[in-house]
This record gives structure tokens, sequence and C-alpha cells, in this order.
């Protein structure tokens, strides 16, 4: 018959997600806003689409560790850096208004 001391206590079961959790929020609040970062010029692309695929994956981590699963947290970050290197719709709308514009003319 199993006694108290050969059961772990909820605590001691969730001791590592808790540690899991406190870790990828401390990472997430160094990483700031990447955005603003990079619009300022402090980073380069490269430093922009990695520090966004961190942000992205971190926060994709706390959510699944919010649901109760564990997360495959470098599978994540392989697949936000993909996601994060990605031109924006912003981005992708911007440029096809400057190839019309070279196109057709801006002045009409």
């Amino acid at each position: 018959m199993d006694t108290e001391k050969d059961m772990p206590r909820p605590d001691e079961l969730r001791d590592g997600t808790l540690a899991e959790v406190n870790a990828l929020r401390d990472l997430l609040s160094q990483i700031g806003d990447p955005d603003a970062a990079h619009d300022a010029g402090v980073i380069d692309d490269d430093e922009y689409v990695e520090r966004k695929a961190r942000k992205l994956a971190y926060t994709s981590a706390l959510a699944a560790y919010a649901n109760g699963e564990v997360p495959d947290l470098p599978a994540l970050l392989e697949q936000m850096r993909e996601q994060a290197s990605q031109p924006t719709q912003t981005e992708t709308n911007t440029a096809n208004i400057d190839y019309l514009l070279m196109t057709v003319g801006g002045d009409q």
C-alpha cells in the first residue's frame, strides 16, 4: 500500500513546470520589444528575427503550459524562426504598392 512518503506531493510534481514557466517569463521580459528596437535601429535584421522568434516561442510555450501541455521548446523555436523571417502583411502591402507606383506611375 502506498504511504504518504511514497507519493510525491503536488508541489513536487509542479516544481519543474513552475521553474520552467518562471524561466520563460524571465527570458520573455529580457527580450523586450523587438519591433521597437528594430525600428529604432538598435538591432539589425538578423537579431530582429531571432528576438521576434524567441518572443513568439516563449509566449506559445507559456500558453501551452497554461493549458496543461508540455511544449517542445526547440521545435517551437525553429517553427517561430521560420514564421518571424516571413514578411508581415504590412511589408508585403508596402512592397506591392511601391511596385505598382513604379510600374504604373504615381503622378496620375
